[in-house]
């Protein structure tokens, strides 16, 4: 293999893409949870997007790799996750036509287990606790449907991954945000030195 193929072959923008289908497959993995795990009228008026057609797909394909067993129940879950989609849209439109504040578009809504565990906070809860809870109702599940049990169990690393994730998108915004005010009350300073004050 030539310089130029070993080149093409760890193209960065390849990379990036593979990294983005990635995540874009554990946010799909996680909505396809949270929306039972967070309160229905709390979510982001552009959060349900195309993760949720992804989860769908996702859980048509996932019983192809439990030949031999019932898909019965996930496709149930399926029937659920659709039912409370729905439900989430109705209610956003809702708070929406009603006006007043809203939350960021795109937030993924109030854990409702913050009810018992508010102290930890809400970042805490979502990447905690919800991953965990949801890794063990799957391991409970798998004793009446190993498909759905299953999925359950690889839906909670998509929930853990995207959660953490995304807390850790909102710390680097933090800190350029936070590196951006430095350098602005810098160049106050040196404006203001200049101008002899």
């Amino acid at each position: 293999m030539n310089q130029k193929e070993q080149q093409s072959a760890f193209h960065p923008d390849q990379f990036r893409s593979f990294v983005g289908m990635v995540v874009f497959i554990c946010r799909a993995l996680a909505v396809s949870v949270e929306v039972f795990l967070h309160n229905a009228g709390s979510f982001g008026e552009r959060y349900l997007g195309l993760q949720v057609g992804a989860a769908l797909l996702i859980m048509f394909v996932y019983p192809l790799f439990w030949e031999g067993h019932d898909p019965t129940p996930l496709f149930i879950f399926m029937g659920f996750f659709l039912f409370a989609c729905l439900c989430i849209r109705v209610r956003t439109a809702q708070r929406v036509r009603r006006g007043g504040p809203q939350e960021h578009t795109m937030y993924t809504g109030t854990p409702t287990l913050m009810r018992r565990f508010g102290r930890m906070g809400e970042a805490k809860v979502k990447s905690i606790v919800e991953p965990m809870f949801v890794f063990i109702t799957g391991v409970f599940t798998m004793s009446l449907s190993e498909p759905l049990g299953g999925y359950l169990m690889v839906a909670s690393v998509g929930l853990l991954a995207s959660t953490h994730l995304t807390i850790g998108y909102e710390r680097r915004r933090a800190m350029d945000m936070n590196d951006a005010y430095i350098d602005q009350q810098n160049a106050v300073d040196r404006f203001r030195r200049m101008r002899g004050e």
